[in-house]
């Protein structure tokens, strides 16, 4: 099963699958998801690619995104992308998170890219990665995270 998923990772991804479409049903379901107004965008040589927006209520003191929103994103778009590799089987529940912020941020559209470093048969490990709306990176993250069946969160 995950050879499976890790052919998966190199091919692009049917928009017209159902398995993506529940996929993105599941994230919509979440607040981060619709605070963030996140859309998924593709999946490009194994990046699943993203685009977010930083409302008002993001913005430090300092008029740039907190640090803790920038961290929520790309828990978001990390594991968003782990749902949609397994078909909406799996979603991953962190077990360690590291950010890495390289620039700020700004009120309104940024993009955000994931890749799945290694999929096992419980552990996942995700990188993350936010981009300011012109195209210089602004965070980078690590994601690792056990992977609970969503048959197990649905039936809770």
């Amino acid at each position: 099963m995950i050879k499976h998923y890790n052919k998966l990772i190199k091919k692009v991804i049917n928009v017209k699958d159902k398995s993506l479409e529940k996929s993105l049903q599941r994230a919509n379901s979440g607040g981060t998801h619709k605070f963030l107004n996140t859309k998924f965008l593709n999946l490009e040589d194994g990046f699943y690619k993203y685009e977010l927006e930083f409302s008002k209520q993001c913005l430090n003191p300092f008029n740039s995104v907190q640090g803790g929103m920038i961290a929520s994103a790309i828990d978001e778009i990390t594991s968003i992308s782990v749902n949609i590799l397994t078909k909406d089987e799996y979603l991953p529940s962190t077990t360690d998170i590291h950010i890495t912020f390289h620039r700020p941020l700004f009120e309104g559209k940024v993009f955000g890219s994931a890749k799945i470093i290694k999929l096992g048969k419980q552990i996942v490990s995700i990188e993350g990665r936010l981009y300011s709306s012109s195209g210089k990176i602004a965070a980078s993250g690590l994601h690792t995270a056990l992977l609970v069946k969503t048959t197990d969160i649905d039936n809770n």
